[in-house]
């Protein structure tokens, strides 16, 4: 490769990453293209309070917006609404959460994921009879109740279900 052709590329790279950060740390609205706007309008009044990370998320979503079925975008509005109500206290938990989740190795993510799905499959009364439970425990029952439960079988963990299901029924 020639000399002239590596600048060429240099820059180009340089343009690329400059457009990125740009777009990542410009705290104005109209630095935004019109087709941007319009798609973020939802986030219009908020955009100067969102984090550099949250508008470089925000447009690369707008940006993906278009490709999705009509479910997936209903279920990303619907998504982006409930996110919009929640008090910063807990978005800010969220993304701990978050960022925790990420920091997993991919058979924990795994497990985590497989777990979810059961309790999904829960009837309403149980899953909500659960929370409330959880709920009412301290922060040290929770930690301890979390590592008793990482220990069991898989067979150890339905028994304690029906148990705990068995406990609430005879309230």
């Amino acid at each position: 490769m020639n000399m002239k052709s590596c600048t060429s590329i240099l820059l180009l790279g340089l343009c690329l990453l400059t457009a990125h950060f740009t777009y990542a740390n410009s705290d104005a609205w109209s630095d935004l293209t019109a087709e941007q706007q319009q798609k973020l309008q939802a986030v219009k009044n908020q955009w100067q309070a969102l984090s550099a990370e949250e508008r470089l998320a925000y447009i690369k979503t707008s940006e993906r917006f278009n490709q999705l079925s009509p479910e997936q975008q209903q279920r990303l509005l619907n998504r982006f609404q409930r996110w919009q109500q929640l008090p910063p206290e807990r978005k800010a938990e969220l993304r701990e959460r978050y960022k925790k989740f990420q920091q997993l190795s991919p058979e924990e993510k795994a497990e985590l994921r497989k777990r979810l799905e059961a309790f999904q499959q829960l009837p309403e009364e149980e899953r909500q009879a659960m929370r409330e439970k959880w709920q009412s425990l301290s922060p040290e029952q929770r930690e301890k109740l979390r590592t008793r439960f990482r220990n069991m079988t898989p067979e150890q963990r339905q028994q304690a279900r029906e148990r705990f299901i068995r406990h609430r029924q005879r309230r």
